[in-house]
């Protein structure tokens, strides 16, 4: 009859290696912190799409975050107010002894104007008048618009069957040739100026001149029926590109010459640096341009004037006031200047700051804990070979998926400690075999 045999572990072992594989688990798990670091970078930028500069910080209970100040920057368009005053029969017959209006008048405003402040003035008037002034006052009128830093008066003009030469002071600011590209047969076009009381003034020489009203050409006196719509930019004169009257002006006004200047109608305009979308015609929007109107009595009545003036003397009994804001709104989106502005702000290093999951917090989790492993201890040894194996295998993969669900929700565990601890329970199940033993505890 034979004996009968149980298989068994020995206990002195079960417990030695319960307490390697507890004071493991507790004392070393941040041992391997930097690895821990590593693992949750590649799981950010290979799962998560994080970009190379991303990386964790892997905060302790307790532990703040670093941080550093960022600087964004916002750029945006900032372009001056244009106060529009309007030279119309009403508004002059208010403030003046006598009409209509003469050079000598004119000059008075201006003076007024850059007495009070203003240093940029833009003028379109037709430049007639019933009598022949003297030469003393259109050379008064000359010298006061030359005074200002910036300034450009309306040239008038229309097609003729029969050509004139470019005029001198338009030639002058003619755009090279080679600056122009595309198609410019859309834009406004006339080759021979309007006669004008000033024009043929020596003094006049002195004077900023630029294409205005022109004859037969509604783009330039008929305000667009679209609200944002500028004035246009550019004229054909005699086949040479001149800029019209609010471009002239803005020229001036930030310190641009014609070379600067370079367009393709139909698709931009670019000033210097400055790109804008420009349609054939040689108009552009008017997404910033702002104007306001500045009553005549307070040109000559106010101390303090606006910095920026466009005034405009329309024909006897035409009031044009929506012709008026159109240029005075389009030199204004020509004259913005870019500003910059730098804002600060907190972020944290790397972009992620992932908190600690608190394993096992607390007297009863870590009873509990400890009670599985040594369960686990006395009874996967008994299991199949390739079970045990399977199970073991497994751990690796189920680790580190946790620890990609954790890094979602902005959590973070020891995972290199983790798998460092199943290496360690891996090697105990190497040493904790199973042994048969004979009823009188003799080994067989």
């Amino acid at each position: 009859m034979s004996s009968s045999n149980t298989r068994r572990l020995s206990l002195g072992a079960l417990l030695f290696w319960f307490l390697v594989l507890a004071g493991a688990w507790y004392g070393g798990q941040n041992a391997l912190y930097q690895v821990d670091t590593r693992i949750y970078r590649e799981l950010g930028h290979y799962v998560h799409g994080w970009t190379e500069r991303e990386y964790p910080q892997l905060l302790h209970p307790g532990q703040q975050p670093e941080t550093e100040e960022v600087f964004t920057e916002t750029r945006h368009w900032e372009c001056p107010e244009v106060a529009t005053v309007e030279l119309h029969d009403e508004a002059c017959a208010a403030n003046f002894a006598a009409l209509p209006l003469g050079p000598q008048d004119l000059a008075v405003m201006l003076e007024r104007l850059r007495k009070g402040g203003t240093h940029t003035v833009g003028l379109s008037s037709a430049l007639t008048w019933q009598q022949e002034p003297g030469a003393m006052a259109r050379e008064m009128l000359c010298h006061v618009l030359a005074g200002f830093p910036s300034s450009a008066v309306g040239l008038r003009g229309r097609t003729a069957a029969q050509a004139d030469f470019t005029p001198a002071m338009l030639r002058d600011a003619a755009i090279p040739q080679e600056n122009i590209q595309g198609d410019t047969s859309g834009l406004p076009s006339a080759n021979r100026p309007l006669p004008n009381g000033l024009a043929e003034t020596p003094d006049a020489l002195n004077v900023v001149w630029a294409p205005d009203w022109l004859q037969e050409e509604p783009l330039t006196h008929n305000p667009s029926a679209v609200e944002d719509i500028s004035f246009p930019l550019l004229v054909r004169w005699n086949g040479e590109i001149i800029p019209t009257l609010p471009l002239r002006l803005a020229m001036g006004h930030i310190g641009l010459k014609p070379q600067d200047i370079r367009a393709i109608p139909g698709k931009e305009i670019r000033l210097g640096e400055r790109s804008l979308p420009m349609d054939e015609h040689g108009r552009i929007r008017l997404s910033e341009g702002s104007s306001c109107t500045l009553p005549l009595a307070d040109v000559l009545t106010r101390e303090k004037l606006p910095p920026v003036v466009m005034l405009e003397q329309p024909p006897p009994g035409q009031n044009s006031p929506r012709r008026l804001r159109r240029l005075a709104r389009t030199f204004s989106q020509l004259a913005g200047t870019e500003k910059v502005e730098r804002t600060g702000h907190k972020q944290i290093c790397g972009g992620h700051a992932l908190r600690q999951v608190e394993w096992m917090a607390g007297w009863k989790k870590q009873a509990l804990a400890g009670g599985i492993l040594l369960l686990a201890l006395w009874i996967l040894p008994f299991f199949p070979g390739w079970l045990r194996m399977l199970i073991l295998i497994i751990v690796p993969a189920w680790l580190l998926w946790l620890a990609n669900q954790a890094l979602q929700m902005s959590y973070w565990f020891p995972v290199a400690h983790a798998l460092a601890w199943w290496v360690l329970l891996l090697a105990a199940f190497l040493f904790l075999r199973p042994v048969e033993k004979g009823l009188f505890g003799r080994r067989r």
